[in-house]
């Protein structure tokens, strides 16, 4: 008997695709017959996980990259969001259009989606395929009770005050959803779809399975669609391993990721890490730039106790630091939580302040604002104390409780009938 064939459709960025390719594996190991559908530039990690590839044109090139990697922060800014919304929507129209054409005459069992490839979902969709949604920022999905996302990294509070506050935050979030839906109506026209369903549910996620790649213990006090399930971290990078990064002995060892993203940001990283070295001596850092691609390269010193690597594996080499100096983003903040690892988180852009407050409320580690500021020098002291983080090690521990290749298994499985 033929198993079923199962389609994973990502856009060619780390944060997004390597998660599904660990899942993709997960999938073929259980027999499914599994496809991965992305950017050309990734098609060499997807093959090398041992996974069939393909790419479409509209995932491919530069162009796709500028979308994301702007030169500057967008932040709330309404015109740099209308305009990144604007672009990110033309490319999903043409997505929508090339799935379609490629699902109609050979069409997949069930569809797993990353939560930006929202054109594969509403393709699926109208050809009456399920799909499954997977989202790395769960906090990001619309609720009804609880703190709101992307109002600049808010905690939870109790009384009336915080009610009101979380209450107005939720009515702001959907009346801005709805006023950028009417400036690119034309764009959601011709993708098919509206930002909410008739039963007020969010369309851009699965109505039938979402899965959230993160820890409920983690989460501020919140609810969730009946569909949703939390499968636990998944950040593991199918890239051949990075080389052992160069660290000090005698004293501790810190890492400074920036993630793949944020080229603005990386700009001033080289500055960054030589004033690290010359404030802290006692320290050693070492700085990760996020280029795979690039891993042949070798390491730049900037001073005797601060070094720059292309890349850096997560899995493989952040137990052999002390603590972490990250932006927020999704991959290395639950890296270092499930490897006990404390951080102090330097938010840049998105949901990275939401990362930060949830990381801070936790237990997990510290907020600044800058990289060169007063400030880290005192959360340099703090983070190396052994009192500082208090909920790393319950937080480490539920991490490890979880099973994210099970649980999306028996999704799958009952989606498919085995």
């Amino acid at each position: 008997m033929t198993r079923p064939r199962i389609v994973f459709v990502a856009p060619p960025f780390a944060g997004h695709l390597y998660p599904l390719l660990e899942l993709a594996m997960a999938a073929q190991a259980a027999g499914y017959r599994v496809e991965v559908i992305t950017g050309a530039a990734k098609l060499p990690s997807v093959t090398a996980s041992g996974l069939t590839a393909s790419a479409l044109p509209c995932l491919s090139g530069v162009s796709l990259e500028r979308i994301v990697d702007t030169n500057r922060a967008v932040g709330g800014n309404p015109l740099r969001l209308l305009k990144q919304l604007r672009a990110s929507l033309e490319v999903a129209v043409a997505a929508r259009d090339q799935l379609l054409a490629l699902w109609r005459v050979a069409p997949p069992d069930l569809v797993v989606a990353d939560s930006v490839a929202v054109s594969a979902g509403l393709a699926a969709q109208a050809l009456g395929i399920g799909w499954i949604t997977t989202i790395a920022t769960p906090f990001t999905i619309e609720n009804r009770r609880g703190v709101p996302c992307y109002m600049g990294g808010w905690t939870e509070g109790s009384g009336l005050g915080h009610r009101l506050r979380d209450a107005a935050g939720r009515i702001l979030t959907r009346m801005a959803k709805r006023g950028m839906a009417l400036a690119v109506s034309d764009l959601l026209s011709a993708l098919g779809s509206g930002v909410y369903r008739e039963d007020g549910t969010e369309a851009c996620y699965s109505p039938r399975s979402i899965l959230g790649f993160g820890l409920t213990e983690l989460e501020f006090n919140r609810d969730w669609p009946l569909h949703f399930q939390m499968i636990g971290p998944v950040f593991a990078n199918p890239e051949v391993e990075s080389p052992a990064p160069p660290l000090a002995s005698g004293r501790p060892n810190v890492l400074v990721s920036l993630g793949t993203h944020l080229p603005w940001a990386k700009k001033t990283l080289a500055a960054d890490m030589a004033w690290f070295a010359a404030q802290r001596p006692d320290l050693h850092f070492v700085a990760t730039l996020g280029h795979p691609e690039r891993m042949d390269e070798a390491a730049i010193y900037l001073a005797r106790n601060a070094v720059m690597v292309p890349f850096l594996s997560y899995r493989t080499h952040l137990g052999c630091f002390d603590a972490v100096i990250h932006h927020g983003g999704a991959g290395i903040s639950y890296a270092a939580i499930s490897l006990g690892r404390p951080a102090i988180v330097v938010p840049h852009d998105y949901d990275q302040f939401d990362y930060a407050a949830r990381i801070v409320a936790k237990g997990a580690g510290l907020r600044v604002r800058r990289l060169r500021s007063p400030e880290m020098l005192a959360a340099l002291d703090g983070i190396m104390a052994p009192d500082t983080c208090p909920g790393l090690s319950a937080l480490a521990a539920a991490a490890a409780g979880y099973d994210p290749h099970a649980a999306f298994l028996e999704v799958v499985d009952s989606m498919t009938g085995g």
